[in-house]
């Protein structure tokens, strides 16, 4: 498709001032030139649609010029796009004699410090620790209430993120094989909503099989328990 610059701010359902702002500010690259008019294609209504979306999310246009300047020199789009069906990590600091006391006063030994740190669970500053999430330290520390060893929550923890990269890796192979051919010629905005939802999904099918798996393994275990009574 070819564009005025009217055709291309009603395709886009703006103002034709708009355009020619993005144009100005360099959001927008420019028209090839046919005599006095300039003609635009599908390139220029995509970013269009993309500083739109980008706005939605509460970018500044100073903000987007950056965030698309990133793209064009190869950063990964989820960057730039980032993944809102998936809740962000909230770091908390706090002081190392209190990991210890929700550690049930158990002090994690040097060696599995460095584990917890090559994990990137937490990182030692002076008297304080910084755990990247604050769900690992309520969780660890649910664990350790319940009888769990700090070193076993530790070793559960490097085993179950192993697994989940393999799970990641599937979905995203979902991705590349049946999803990303159809959206070659989508805005970023499009790719990255269906990114957000495809996301979202795998969190949900992730969390139901294993709700269903412990509910099997858990009945299993109350039937052996009852029948070496």
């Amino acid at each position: 498709m070819k564009y005025t610059v009217d055709e291309l701010a009603r395709a886009a359902k703006t103002m034709t001032t708009t355009v020619r702002m993005y144009q100005n500010k360099g959001l927008l690259h420019p028209p090839v030139r046919q005599g006095r008019i300039g003609i635009y294609d599908e390139s220029h209504l995509a970013r269009i649609r993309l500083i739109a979306e980008l706005q939605r999310r509460g970018h500044s246009l100073a903000g987007i010029a950056e965030l698309i300047d990133s793209h064009e020199r190869g950063e990964p789009l989820t960057d730039l796009l980032g993944l809102s069906a998936l809740r962000r990590p909230t770091p908390v600091r706090i002081p190392l004699v209190e990991l210890i006391e929700r550690l049930g006063g158990v002090a994690l030994s040097p060696d599995d410090m460095v584990r917890a740190a090559k994990a990137g669970l937490v990182e030692v500053d002076g008297s304080e620790v910084v755990i990247s999430d604050r769900r690992f330290l309520e969780i660890g520390s649910a664990l350790v209430e319940l009888g769990v060893p700090p070193t076993a929550v530790l070793d559960e923890w490097e085993s179950l993120s192993e697994v989940m990269a393999g799970v990641s890796s599937r979905f995203v192979g979902l991705f590349e094989a049946h999803l990303l051919p159809h959206l070659d010629s989508a805005s970023l905005a499009e790719v990255g909503s269906t990114v957000d939802k495809l996301a979202g999904l795998a969190r949900d099918v992730t969390v139901t099989a294993l709700e269903r798996a412990l509910r099997r393994d858990a009945e299993r275990f109350v039937s052996d328990a009852n029948s070496r009574a």
